[in-house]
């Protein structure tokens, strides 16, 4: 086999939990702190007529739901 011909072997990569609850608690607590502020930080970056529009379209789904008779099974993001 040449130089650029290399073999590469496999390398095997455990999984990640799949559930906050199964990280240990350094792991938890510092996931408790970062995700807020995620979300605050995306939400942040939206302009004022981007979540107003958010909460236009919820209430027209609501109203739908409500007409129609389709159970409305989403609830509202806590914060546009």
């Amino acid at each position: 086999m040449s130089d650029s011909q290399k073999t590469v072997e496999p390398v095997v990569i455990p999984a990640v939990p799949a559930r906050p609850e199964a990280y240990d608690p350094a792991t938890r607590a510092a996931l408790e702190h970062i995700d807020p502020k995620a979300v605050r930080a995306v939400a942040d970056g939206r302009p004022e007529s981007t979540r107003d529009a958010y909460t236009q379209d919820w209430a027209t789904w609501r109203k739908f739901c409500a007409a129609s008779g389709v159970r409305c099974s989403l609830s509202p993001p806590a914060r546009w």
